[in-house]
């Protein structure tokens, strides 16, 4: 038997014992699921997925088609000082638990899932990116939650998307 078959199956063999003691559990009830970093169906149906037509700037849905290159209104009024953004979820009862769970409660499991759902967000913006770099977390504020959310997110975003990622590029001086 090669060396490469033997590490496969000896793999798929650790991964099924965890399995059976440690199954896969849903990212938001914790119910067991088929797969690890996914959400069972009840949990799924409650998440609303941001997804065009939006503002070409930054990212607010529209409830029609405005065409190409519609601008909202506040970003019609007042330019952003960045070029562009999208989001991946409203924020409404049925992301706030994954979101305030991976926010502050340590839930950092799901960075993969979180970036796999923020690469399919950006895909029109992911052809024209060099690196993902996070905006950072004020070093106090970092003490306090011991991990920087968005340096995960950046990580597991550029990792899905085959770029590279720059965790420490940017630097926030003032405590916000």
């Amino acid at each position: 038997m090669q060396a490469g078959v033997w590490r496969i199956r000896s793999r798929d063999i650790l991964l099924a014992a965890l399995g059976a003691v440690l199954p896969p559990r849903c990212l938001a009830c914790g119910e067991i699921v088929d797969l690890q970093g996914t959400l069972c169906p009840g949990c799924w149906t409650k998440l609303s997925f941001l997804q065009a037509p939006w503002c070409m700037c930054c990212g607010l849905p529209f409830e029609f088609d405005a065409g190409y290159g519609a601008l909202c209104g506040t970003c019609s009024r007042q330019a952003p000082v960045f070029d562009r953004a999208r989001s991946v979820l409203a924020y409404d009862d049925g992301s706030r638990p994954l979101l305030l769970a991976f926010k502050h409660g340590d839930a950092t499991h799901a960075a993969a899932t979180y970036g796999g759902w923020m690469r399919r967000a950006a895909a029109e913006l992911l052809p024209e990116s060099d690196l993902v770099a996070p905006v950072p977390l004020h070093r106090l504020r970092l003490l306090r939650r011991k991990y920087n959310q968005a340096g995960l997110l950046a990580l597991a975003l550029a990792k899905s998307a085959g770029l590279p990622a720059v965790p420490d590029l940017l630097v926030r001086r003032r405590a916000t």
